[in-house]
């Protein structure tokens, strides 16, 4: 499976807020090394989906609209794919193969609306405390 480049800087937007807490659309930008433009997009996406809540002023920044573990992977994928990329590219020439892609389909669906934004924040934070512990100088 991969992923657009809109999902995969959404997915380390909401883990960059679910981590700090509350992070301005600027902070995510400057540290996750997304243009800001196009975060901002991003963000717009996901607060109409519900995901974050924005505050504007000179203290604005988004927090998580729910916490971490109530949000599915699939949730954010849903909000930021795009028309075209949810549309069949072609019909299967036989049964066989819409049954073998229809099967495929279920599965990975079950897969990711399995999977939480609070696993993807675990797994990252024991990613980065496992490279750390092998820092040698």
């Amino acid at each position: 499976m991969k992923l657009s480049t809109k999902a995969r800087y959404g997915l380390r937007a909401l883990v960059h807020v679910a981590n700090r807490g509350y992070a301005s659309a600027q902070v995510i930008a400057e540290q996750q090394t997304i243009p800001s433009r196009y975060l901002e997009e991003i963000i717009g996406e996901l607060r109409k989906a519900g995901l974050v809540i924005g505050k504007r002023g000179p203290r604005g920044g988004y927090r998580l609209a729910r916490p971490a573990e109530e949000i599915a992977l699939s949730d954010v994928l849903k909000a930021l794919a795009s028309p075209t990329a949810s549309s069949p590219t072609g019909r299967p020439q036989d049964e066989i193969t819409a049954l073998v892609e229809r099967s495929v389909d279920d599965r990975l669906a079950a897969a990711v609306g399995a999977l939480r934004l609070a696993d993807l924040l675990g797994e990252a934070k024991d990613r980065h405390r496992r490279s750390a512990a092998n820092y040698v100088i």
